[in-house]
């Protein structure tokens, strides 16, 4: 994933699982059947983004990578992720690589990826697939579930009519009434994630023309009161008084820290065991997302709770 985007991603998709492994199960036709997330750790300093077992007639793994800027390379990448899949689970694994803007398409990423020796000849050609969300229509993703719904944002068809995009995420939401956390973490998301096309002045005047548009609906209202996330909530607040954009900003911000500091705390959880209070302490005192990030990359060398923030703040 590319940061500071990977935070709210993670969150996303942690949020609705089973809506991400049926649509991409779907699309590269694996036999449907319940899914199961799995550990993302593949070798000491390579990790997943996303994988799922699905257990269909034929059970298979489901790889997902999710880009936003352009790199050269990332096949060969995805190629060293497979193979090591397969290895650990035993299991055949199918590749996806998800394209969340125009900007993240690169020149290498067919969907092939041939391996030659010195003389030109095949020695190993893998598949994986390539999935443009841009490409897709705003009700392809809002129909295949709550957790996909913001994707709805980044298409190009948005693009053309943000308000009434927004707007139709929202009547889903609001359709589905799902719990007010789930609400709360979708809605933030969406918010987050138009970062990635649109310009933040424009996110700011399409999320008050929100506001202005439903102040009186009181699902609403109660979703708003009671805060997209700590982060985004704050800066709706701030923006009322002190101007929207500046306000929405700082939330902004506030929020991807928390991500940050969530997934270090899921991913910590996994390779050290639970953190004491001390730790969770020290790690909620760090606000600068830089450090934060830095953290979660540490994580995949750090061998202990105490070795990840040994240079990071002063004992409390």
């Amino acid at each position: 994933m590319s940061k500071p985007f990977d935070a709210t991603l993670n969150a996303l998709i942690d949020l609705q699982p089973e809506d991400w492994a049926a649509c991409f199960a779907e699309l590269t036709r694996i036999p449907h059947g319940p899914s199961f997330s799995l550990d993302t750790d593949l070798a000491t300093t390579l990790q997943a983004d996303k994988l799922f077992r699905i257990e269909g007639d034929r059970p298979s793994i489901l790889h997902l990578e999710l880009e936003a800027n352009p790199r050269l390379g990332i096949p060969r990448e995805l190629m060293r992720y497979n193979t090591l899949i397969d290895h650990q689970q035993e299991l055949p694994v199918i590749t996806v690589l998800i394209l969340l803007r125009p900007k993240a398409l690169a020149s290498d990423q067919t969907g092939v990826y041939r391996r030659l020796d010195v003389n030109g000849r095949l020695i190993a050609e893998f598949h994986y697939h390539v999935e443009r969300v841009w490409e897709r229509s705003v009700e392809f993703w809002i129909g295949h579930g709550l957790g996909l719904a913001p994707l709805a944002m980044l298409t190009e068809e948005a693009s053309t009519n943000l308000d009434r995009t927004l707007a139709r995420v929202y009547d889903y939401l609001t359709e589905l009434k799902p719990e007010e956390t789930v609400a709360k973490s979708l809605l933030g998301s969406t918010y987050v994630l138009c970062g990635l096309r649109y310009p933040k002045e424009r996110i700011a005047e399409l999320f008050r023309s929100l506001s202005m548009l439903l102040e009186d609906s009181t699902t609403y209202q109660e979703i708003l009161n009671k805060g997209l996330s700590q982060g985004v909530r704050q800066g709706l607040s701030q923006g009322l008084s002190q101007g929207l954009s500046q306000g929405l900003s700082q939330g902004l911000s506030q929020g991807l820290s928390q991500g940050e500091r969530n997934i270090i705390l899921r991913q910590g959880t996994t390779r050290f065991g639970s953190p004491s209070q001390e730790v969770e302490a020290r790690l909620h005192a760090i606000t600068d997302l830089t450090r934060l990030e830095q953290l979660a990359d540490r994580i995949l060398i750090a061998t202990s709770w105490e070795e990840l923030l040994a240079e990071e703040l002063p004992e409390l």
